[in-house]
């Protein structure tokens, strides 16, 4: 029924799915009398200004950060459940501060019975080594076990394109091409370029992709070595061949791509969610 995000490029995305209700706007500036009733809210929030200033604060721990504003919206309109995703690094923000916080205002003065794990992409069906700390909050005193996904059957060739456009190989007039075809020789294995080195994955699965594409994914193809593409990104998020991509550049689409969550395991939360609530 609601949707927000602050980066106006979002907005193409959402139109060519056919999709609406995204306002484009900063949220700390959202009235939440002005948004409609919901079951459930899901969002992302960023934790690098994040820094809990003492103990027994609680809510106000929280004020100058995104995270108080989400726990706003959660007071002012009481849904039946909450879904936040945020980086592994989480845990350990401020020396664990941080996350305590987040707790103590969800639990002690929203009043949500909360649930939190891990999760890796790879362990539902997505070649992708992607850790990501999930909370899932009941306004019922609701049990809630996540799930624990499976084995991977799924390579990243699997998910290749089969033809590409030529800027996505690294040939020989490419400062570091001697680099990289050196050490990218495998075509059954995957690789990332760290700035001045390639490294193997270890997992044989895509690294994190993340949203400055600064640790661009390798791949030896029968024509080259190359990295992915935009489409191949999606694809590695579990987006279906069906989402349309808009009209930007690979930057701003990569922006999107590393920003995203991955959808298999969004679905396999959900579905708990939706079961309890």
């Amino acid at each position: 029924v609601f949707a927000n995000d602050f980066n106006p490029d979002c907005a193409p995305t959402w139109e060519v799915n056919g999709w609406d209700n995204l306002l484009i706007k900063d949220l700390n500036l959202i009235d939440a009398n002005d948004l409609p009733d919901f079951d459930c809210l899901t969002g992302g929030f960023p934790c690098q200004p994040f820094s809990a200033q003492g103990k027994g604060l609680g809510f106000y721990d929280t004020r100058g950060t995104l995270f108080f504003k989400v726990a706003e919206l959660i007071h002012r309109k009481r849904p039946k459940a909450f879904l936040l995703e945020n980086v592994k690094q989480l845990y350990h923000h401020d020396g664990g501060r941080t996350f305590e916080t987040i707790l103590r205002v969800l639990r002690e003065d929203l009043g949500y019975t909360v649930h939190y794990d891990v999760l890796n992409s790879y362990r539902f069906g997505v070649p992708q080594n992607r850790e990501r700390v999930f909370i899932v909050g009941f306004k019922e005193n609701i049990d809630y076990e996540f799930p624990t996904g499976g084995p991977l059957t799924v390579t990243v060739k699997d998910l290749l394109e089969d033809t590409v456009d030529e800027k996505y190989y690294f040939r020989e007039d490419h400062k570091h091409y001697k680099v990289i075809s050196k050490h990218v020789t495998d075509p059954d294995k995957v690789y990332s370029w760290r700035w001045s080195y390639v490294r193997e994955n270890k997992k044989n699965v895509c690294p994190t992709i993340l949203a400055s594409n600064s640790v661009p994914t390798l791949i030896k193809v029968a024509d080259g070595v190359r990295t992915i593409t935009p489409r191949e990104g999606f694809r590695l998020q579990g987006f279906p061949d069906t989402f349309k991509m808009p009209d930007l550049s690979d930057r701003k689409l990569f922006h999107q791509i590393g920003n995203s969550v991955t959808v298999p395991v969004i679905k396999a939360i959900a579905d708990g969610i939706i079961q309890r609530i």
